[in-house]
């Protein structure tokens, strides 16, 4: 096969849409989140009341990673960690008030990274594109994640997931 450029491409794309986002993000004041909070936000705004282990998973990180990441947003107001009823070892994460009020604006941010994204892309140029990449990431074989997965409710929006630092 021929010499590509598609790592140093994508790599340049993911650049500048975490650069895009970190922007948006201290537009909005949201400057005490990462990027990657916004993987444990999408997980609990389509589904409250999951376990640290379901989190994880659906982020693609690590337990002890995830528990880092989730402590932080309960210091910072934005979720509560509670004992499993069913299972006492595990722990329950859930919005508060102040992280359900973040989803219209990360929905707003979203879409607009996403228009960002695929501005001068057709729509079916846009279809395709996700379905390579999700081909290419497959092909690493190191991650789960489907691109139906990483359509979120079907609006095939921007994930802020593909962002994370």
């Amino acid at each position: 096969m021929k010499n590509r450029a598609i790592l140093s491409l994508a790599a340049r794309v993911h650049e500048e849409g975490r650069r895009s986002l970190l922007a948006a993000m201290k537009e909005a004041s949201l400057e005490e989140l990462t990027t990657s909070c916004g993987d444990i936000f999408e997980v609990l705004f389509r589904e409250e009341g999951q376990t640290l282990t379901a989190v994880a998973e659906k982020i693609h990180r690590t337990k002890s990673t995830a528990c880092v990441m989730v402590d932080r947003l309960e210091k910072q107001g934005y979720v509560v960690k509670t004992p499993s009823e069913s299972d006492g070892r595990a722990s329950v994460i859930r919005l508060t008030d102040k992280g359900r009020a973040l989803r219209p604006l990360m929905d707003e941010i979203s879409d607009r990274m996403n228009e960002s994204l695929c501005r001068g892309l057709t729509e079916a140029e846009a279809d395709q594109l996700e379905v390579l990449l999700g081909k290419m990431t497959a092909a690493f074989g190191t991650s789960e994640c489907t691109f139906a997965e990483s359509k979120g409710e079907g609006r095939g929006r921007c994930s802020l997931k593909a962002l994370k630092d």
